[in-house]
């Protein structure tokens, strides 16, 4: 079950599809529930943030920890405004979290560091991000995915460095909601939620990497990558 924003929902919803995922796309207060009971996990993307999608993230973060559904966060801009870094910290230390998902400045923001941003894109790079992604699994107990040339994966006593991918990725908007997605999915089918963060990393980056070596330019990496998840076993 998705709550995302309303730039990246369609590129969400194919890509899920395409590693056979089966995405909802919620935006309702009424089906929250119901939803959240079907579903394997619950991914909260502030993304296109407004008080109607605050509320609806909280209310599914409500229902989800009730219910035992891990959540899945992506805390979109946190750093880029003092509103998006209040909401952020504001829902992973209200709810309990599986795993957050973010670029090295949203996760620096998140752990209360000051950092530069341009809107959604990162100034900082993974590996400076580390010392903040520690200090986030261990206060709140959750996964934290650093993403970006190396993607960084991290809980009280792990850390995993991935490197993969491509230069192509950051050019597409939507490719670290997608992953924030990708990884769910593989939650969803793995309870241990480390492995599944790493195995959803190390997947992703593959995937990029050989769409990259298909393409022609940019807007034909968006096509082929998710040719690529959808082939994943030819990966």
């Amino acid at each position: 079950m998705n709550f995302t924003n309303d730039v990246t929902i369609d590129f969400i919803a194919n890509g899920l599809l395409c590693v056979g995922a089966s995405p909802v796309m919620c935006k309702a207060e009424q089906e929250i529930e119901d939803l959240v009971r079907i579903s394997n996990a619950v991914v909260i993307n502030i993304g296109t943030l407004d008080e109607k999608h605050i509320m609806l993230c909280e209310t599914a973060c409500r229902i989800a920890n009730q219910l035992g559904r891990p959540i899945i966060f992506d805390p979109v801009g946190a750093g880029a405004s003092h509103y998006r870094t209040t909401i952020s910290k504001k829902i992973i230390s209200t709810y309990q979290i599986a795993i957050v998902r973010g670029n090295a400045s949203e996760i620096m923001a998140l752990a209360g560091y000051q950092t530069t941003t341009r809107g959604v894109d990162s100034n900082d790079s993974s590996i400076e991000a580390i010392k903040s992604a520690g200090k986030i699994a261990n206060k709140f107990n959750v996964v934290v995915v650093i993403s970006g040339e190396t993607d960084v994966i991290i809980d009280n006593n792990r850390i995993e460095k991935i490197i993969g991918g491509s230069d192509m990725m950051p050019k597409i908007t939507g490719t670290g909601c997608l992953m924030t997605a990708i990884i769910a999915a593989f939650h969803a089918v793995q309870a241990d939620k480390f492995t599944a963060a790493a195995l959803a990393a190390y997947f992703y980056g593959l995937c990029g990497e050989q769409a990259a070596r298909l393409i022609d330019g940019v807007g034909s990496f968006k096509t082929k990558f998710l040719d690529c998840l959808s082939n994943y076993d030819a990966v």
